[in-house]
């Protein structure tokens, strides 16, 4: 088996009970995800993954991989990194509002743990300044202590958005606005910000060339652009996929692309593209099959579609599209739902346009594709599932439910409810059922007269019969959650989704999806 970013931590494989069969639908991935990308003293380059809680450094003439900042060290969730003058590599951490650091010697150690959202990060010229801004509206401007005893300076607030940035020749930082389209400069000395260039296309990082000239990464447009300083004139090194994170710079000049919406990481020197990590699923944290025939997964940073005959691609992306994260998608008449991590659900027309379904949902886990049409919503925090019509109404299912994950429909009257420690049947919100003895049961889904669970925590799918009671572990050793017990993960999911002849499995732990089926 190929090395992926499961087997890297996990050489046991999956096992199947007699009787039944498991097959590939989508490959694994070697990154879960692809962030910030940093050229580093040795001649690697540093790729962080925020869905995964690694670093991974590739050298990239061969092309290999090998783990910098494993998962269940001493970063977690990582956007964005910077090395300082002897060789300690800074992160930033969005979700953890957090600055960690590796030193050379492997050891951790936080700067900071109350920078919301810090997103962007660089370093001066010598290494010694350390610089970090916060990616939300209002975010600021920051220098820290790289030592971490000192507290922050704060050099600019109320910005829209910042992200990746870099210290200019002349010495100015500049960093871009993402939503506004902007490239703006902070003067160091008379401590001023000045609007530099506009009308970009979701510009998400700046960087400097060695001859001193401004590039910029056009993540909505999938290029990567050079601006000149002194006259602004715009020139397109490369043109690739939408959904550019960020991207580095050799010391020989070598340029380097990752992009968010699928870990995909490829150098793109002189315009060519030459993939040294392939495009791949971050989770999946949620699946639907769509009436086309093609399967969508929600991916926290993207909507991807698969194909009947295999192909993937970006359906929807953050910024682009989504203005928030995915973790699950149904549909409704042929048109995609899909819930965000803030507690909303949208809906995508045919034209492209967005129409809210519900918002305000609290504790939103799971959105589950109805026969009839809609979807229901499971509200983890408020112990409560509804129905969503797909026009904006919706209609209470049950209520006081203790810590509700998922459901799944028998197509007959008994709505099966996926919850802390076990199954709840319910008919009309009542309940008559309940089955124990699940560690940590995530996705559930009926097929062929059973229950269906991913038991995350067990990493097995079990088919449990309601009427006799009979478990049989379907498959085992799956790659399901993190491929390391207690290590902190920005979201984690295991879904199923039942077919006619079979269940789809969302295996969020090597980013593929699997296929069980009796044979």
């Amino acid at each position: 088996m190929s090395q992926n970013r499961w087997t890297t931590y996990v050489s046991t494989e999956t096992a199947v009970a007699s009787g039944w069969r498991i097959d590939t639908v989508v490959e694994p991935s070697r990154l879960w995800g692809a962030n910030g990308i940093v050229w580093s003293p040795d001649d690697r380059l540093m790729v962080t993954q925020v869905f995964g809680s690694q670093v991974t450094a590739i050298e990239v003439r061969a092309g290999t991989h090998q783990v910098y900042a494993p998962l269940g060290g001493g970063i977690a969730a990582p956007d964005d990194g910077a090395f300082g003058h002897d060789g300690t590599f800074f992160a930033t951490e969005p979700m953890n509002a957090t600055v960690s650091a590796r030193r050379p010697d492997g050891s951790y150690h936080t700067l900071r743990d109350d920078l919301p959202s810090a997103n962007g990060m660089t370093v001066s010229h010598d290494g010694r300044r350390l610089f970090v801004d916060e990616f939300r509206p209002g975010g600021r401007l920051l220098e820290l202590d790289p030592s971490g005893e000192k507290p922050p300076i704060v050099l600019a607030d109320d910005l829209a958005m910042p992200n990746a940035f870099a210290m200019g020749p002349d010495g100015a930082l500049y960093f871009p606005q993402v939503l506004a389209g902007e490239i703006w400069r902070y003067d160091l000395d008379s401590r001023t910000l000045e609007r530099r260039f506009t009308d970009l296309a979701t510009p998400t990082a700046v960087k400097f060339d060695r001859a001193g000239r401004l590039l910029t990464s056009e993540g909505g447009a999938g290029r990567l652009t050079r601006i000149d300083l002194k006259t602004g004139a715009r020139e397109t090194l490369a043109q690739v996929n939408p959904g550019i994170d960020n991207f580095a710079i050799a010391a020989d000049g070598r340029l380097f692309v990752s992009h968010f919406t699928d870990g995909r990481v490829a150098e793109v020197t002189g315009g060519v593209e030459r993939v040294l990590s392939p495009s791949g699923l971050i989770g999946p944290f949620g699946l639907d099959r769509m009436p086309d025939g093609s399967l969508l997964s929600a991916d926290g940073l993207a909507v991807n579609r698969t194909s009947p005959d295999g192909v993937s691609s970006v359906a929807m992306s953050l910024l682009a599209d989504l203005p928030g994260m995915a973790s699950d998608v149904a549909h409704h008449d042929g048109d995609p739902l899909v819930l965000l991590t803030r507690g909303q659900v949208l809906r995508r027309h045919r034209d492209g346009h967005f129409s809210t379904v519900a918002s305000r949902l609290e504790g939103a886990t799971t959105l589950t594709s109805t026969a009839g049409g809609g979807a229901y919503v499971v509200e983890r925090r408020a112990g409560r599932i509804r129905h969503l019509d797909g026009e904006g109404g919706w209609r209470e299912v049950a209520t006081g439910l203790d810590a509700p994950v998922a459901v799944a429909h028998d197509g007959d009257a008994t709505l099966w409810v996926s919850r802390r420690g076990g199954i709840t049947g319910l008919v009309d919100g009542a309940v008559v059922a309940t089955i124990e003895g699940f560690d940590d049961p995530q996705g559930i889904a009926w097929h062929d007269g059973a229950i269906w669970v991913a038991d995350t925590a067990r990493r097995a799918v079990v088919r449990l019969d309601p009427r006799g009671g009979t478990r049989l572990d379907v498959a085992t050793d799956l790659p399901l959650g993190p491929p390391v017990a207690g290590v902190r993960m920005a979201h984690a999911f295991s879904p199923l989704l039942a077919e006619r002849d079979a269940v789809l499995v969302g295996c969020d732990g090597d980013g593929s999806v699997r296929r069980l089926s009796a044979g």
